[in-house]
C-alpha cells in the first residue's frame, strides 16, 4: 500500500521536531513500550524526520556564499554544508 507524502505544516518547527526525534528514540531504546506503540513511535519519527530534512534541504537553498572574484567584483555561490560536522552522529 503507498503513503501519501504529507506536506511540511506552515507551523513547523524544526528544533521542536528533533526535540519530539529524541523523546521518540529514548521510548524506543527504553525497550519499554509495547509493539503497537512503538509502531506508532516510529512512523511518527520517521514523518517528522522526513519533515526536517525537507526543511534542511530548503535551509541549505537558502543559504549563498558572498565571495570577491578576480576583478573585484562580488559574486553569490551556494555553500555547501561539510558532511560530518555533526558530533552526534
Amino acid at each position: 500500500m503507498k503513503t501519501a507524502k504529507k506536506s511540511q505544516p506552515k507551523d513547523f518547527k524544526l528544533e521542536a521536531a528533533l526535540k519530539r526525534l529524541e523523546q521518540i528514540v529514548e521510548k524506543l531504546e527504553s525497550g519499554e513500550v509495547e509493539i503497537d506503540q512503538a509502531l506508532g513511535l516510529y512512523q511518527e519519527g520517521m514523518e517528522l524526520l522526513g519533515q526536517a530534512k525537507a526543511a534542511l534541504n530548503e535551509v541549505n537553498f537558502k543559504i549563498k556564499k558572498l565571495t570577491l572574484t578576480g576583478q573585484g567584483e562580488f559574486k553569490t555561490e551556494a555553500m555547501k554544508l561539510e558532511e560530518g560536522s555533526n558530533d552526534q552522529e
